[in-house]
């Protein structure tokens, strides 16, 4: 009964439950409801390292009540807690020296070994992670936010704490860069990729 009241809550609602009376059942829900997207966000992220993408989880639920206190009930969780999660990402860049594919994207072409059929979706889906990986950080962060975990451009910008235009501008270059990597497959691919609007 006690764990069906706090299923039935919103997400605001459960922070409010957080900020006001420390609620343990209401971060376990949180928990819940939030682990396994944040859990395929830090792996995009972090270059596929579950080990460090689980500690990150765990981390940032440590952050919500460290950080209670700034959430402001009016505004939505799910986008305050991706600007949680996209700070913790930023940081771990500053500190981790990832082993990046070189920027000129010829150690990513030399990588694909290509048979006769193109159009192959595991070759494709190998040098679409490969590509995302060779982006800027900001680049990076836009492109995951809006195609892979579908988050609008307001959003992003409200996330990133950055401009609309600046999205905007990110995600062409991101999105240019990409396709150029990916324009050795099949047309189709890269024309029903990447919508901006």
């Amino acid at each position: 009964m006690f764990k069906k009241r706090y299923h039935k809550l919103s997400d605001e609602e459960l922070m409010v439950q957080v900020m006001d009376h420390h609620s343990h059942p209401a971060i376990v829900e949180l928990h819940s409801r939030y682990s396994q997207k944040l859990l395929g966000y830090f792996m995009k992220m972090l270059n596929k390292d579950l080990d460090l993408s689980q500690d990150f989880v765990q981390e940032i639920f440590l952050k919500i009540l460290e950080k209670k206190h700034l959430y402001d009930p009016s505004k939505k969780f799910y986008t305050w807690l991706f600007t949680i999660a996209s700070n913790m990402c930023k940081t771990s860049y500053r500190r981790v020296p990832f082993n990046r594919i070189s920027d000129d994207g010829y150690e990513l072409n030399q990588s694909i070994h290509l048979n006769e059929n193109l159009a192959d979706k595991e070759n494709f889906k190998q040098l679409l992670h490969e590509s995302i990986e060779t982006l800027e950080f900001g680049q990076k962060t836009v492109f995951v936010l809006r195609y892979m975990e579908q988050f609008s451009l307001n959003e992003i910008a409200e996330i990133m704490e950055i401009s609309t235009g600046t999205v905007k501008s990110r995600l062409f270059y991101a999105t240019q860069k990409i396709a150029k990597q990916l324009s050795i497959y099949d047309p189709q691919y890269e024309s029903n990729l990447f919508k901006l609007s």
